[in-house]
C-alpha cells in the first residue's frame, strides 16, 4: 500500500512541475475539393454540340472560377485513353459563378468524343481546383438510333437499364436459389431417414 501512495505522490508531484498547455489549433485551414459537372444537352451530326458545365462543391458557398472545356475525338476504350493526349477538336475556357454555363462548339461529323472539363477557382486560398470531368458521347447520323439522339428527339438515347451490376444481381439470385434448394433436399433426406 505504501509503494501505491508513493507512485501516487511522484505522479502528483511530476504534474505540478510540468506546466500543462490546453491544446491549441494549428492554424491549418484545409482547402475544400471542388466537383467539375459537364453534360451533353444536344449532339446532332451536323448540328452545333451544346454541352453544360458546372462545379460544386461541399461548401455553403458554391466555387467560382474559370472551366476549361476541351472536346477530342474518341474511339473504342483502348483508343479512348490516346483520345485525351491528341489534340483537341474544340477548346474553351467559361467563367462559372453559381449557375450552370452552356456552351455551344461546333458542328461535329459522325463518330465518338470525348467532353472533359476542369475547375480553376478564384478562391485558391478555399478551394482545391477540380481534376477533371470526363463524359463520353457519340454523334450519330439523323437515321441512327443511337445516342446522338436522331429524328429531332434531343433524348432518344436508350436509359441504363442494368449492365454488368445486373449480372451480379442474378447471379446472386441463382446462387440464393440454389442454396434453399439444397437445405430443403438435405432436410427432407433427414426426415425420410428418421
Amino acid at each position: 500500500m505504501l509503494k501505491k501512495l508513493a507512485a501516487l505522490a511522484m505522479l502528483t508531484a511530476a504534474f505540478a512541475v510540468a506546466p500543462s498547455t490546453p491544446a491549441q489549433a494549428d492554424g491549418y485551414t484545409p482547402k475544400i475539393p471542388t466537383v467539375t459537372t459537364i453534360k451533353v444537352i444536344a449532339n446532332e451530326a451536323g448540328k452545333p454540340v451544346v454541352l453544360e458545365v458546372s462545379a460544386s462543391a461541399n461548401h455553403p458557398t458554391p466555387p467560382a472560377g474559370n472551366i476549361a472545356i476541351t472536346l477530342a475525338t474518341g474511339g473504342t476504350a483502348a483508343r479512348g485513353a490516346r483520345a485525351l493526349v491528341a489534340a483537341p477538336v474544340f477548346s474553351t475556357t467559361v467563367h462559372f459563378v453559381d449557375r450552370p454555363v452552356r456552351v455551344e462548339g461546333p458542328r461535329l461529323p459522325k463518330g465518338r468524343y470525348v467532353a472533359t472539363a476542369a475547375l480553376t477557382p478564384d478562391d485558391a486560398a478555399l478551394f482545391l481546383p477540380s481534376s477533371g470531368s470526363t463524359q463520353t458521347f457519340r454523334v450519330a447520323a439523323d437515321d441512327d438510333n443511337g445516342s446522338g439522339g436522331g429524328g429531332g428527339d434531343q433524348g432518344a438515347g436508350l436509359p441504363n437499364t442494368g449492365g454488368p451490376d445486373l449480372g451480379w444481381l442474378l447471379l446472386g439470385g441463382g446462387l440464393l436459389v440454389a442454396g434453399a434448394g439444397g437445405v430443403s433436399y438435405g432436410r427432407r433426406r433427414i426426415a425420410a431417414a428418421a
